[in-house]
């Protein structure tokens, strides 16, 4: 069961289809989990570890070096697609813009040789993830 979870700049919140948890066919929801969901309960529990590096490492500031520990820290956390066979490969690649604010984006290839993409814009502490 695929849940959609959407992201409006304020965290991610479960969207509703006439009073059910509407179901989604893409990577939004793991994507989004895998990167931002951060020490969770259940990690007790699971062999994928969430933590906080994704997240800690967009807080710091647009240098060269930072970008590519974004972009470590991202395939880190989406390494689990990968093991799992959900995924063939995936990609994610950071830069800043004349605003300072940091840009990811992330392509997942899937099995088949489809790719998802989705993208990131990181400013103030506030992100939105959205599907591209």
């Amino acid at each position: 069961m695929e849940l959609l979870l959407q992201d409006k700049g304020d965290g991610g919140e479960f969207v509703l289809d006439g009073g059910d948890l509407k179901q989604d066919g893409t990577f939004y929801t793991a994507v989004y989990l895998s990167l931002f969901n951060g020490e969770a309960f259940y990690n007790v529990y699971s062999d994928y570890k969430t933590d906080l590096d994704f997240e800690k490492k967009l807080s710091l500031p647009v240098t060269n070096q930072n970008l590519k520990e974004i972009e470590k820290a991202g395939q880190n956390a989406l390494k689990w697609l990968i093991d799992e066979g959900v995924a063939k490969e995936t990609s994610v690649y950071a830069y800043g813009d004349i605003e300072e604010r940091i840009n990811v984006e992330i392509t997942i290839t899937e099995p088949d040789g489809n790719d998802c993409k989705f993208a990131i814009v990181w400013n103030n502490e506030k992100i939105v993830l959205k599907e591209i």
